[in-house]
């Protein structure tokens, strides 16, 4: 089981999906700022350091193959 987020994680939350990217608050080992799948070019949302928090509330690792509607593996709008 894991014990962090992953940069390319696909996540879920409250029946939102989004995905773990880079972000400038990262360190090493420490991520978690997640990219939702929605329409909007910012809807980010920091996680770092409570993914087990994250877990509690919820949140779930989904699977590698989830097909996000909105955004892109990296996290940046489609077109």
């Amino acid at each position: 089981m894991k014990t962090n987020f992953e940069i390319g994680m696909k996540v879920s939350l409250d029946g939102e999906f989004g995905i773990v990217v880079k972000s400038e608050l990262d360190e090493n080992d420490y991520y978690g700022m997640i990219r939702w799948d929605t329409a909007s070019e910012s809807d980010f949302e920091s996680w770092n350091g409570l993914f087990g928090s994250f877990l509690q509330q919820g949140g779930k690792i989904i699977e590698t193959s989830h097909q996000f509607e909105f955004i892109n593996e990296d996290g940046t709008l489609k077109k």
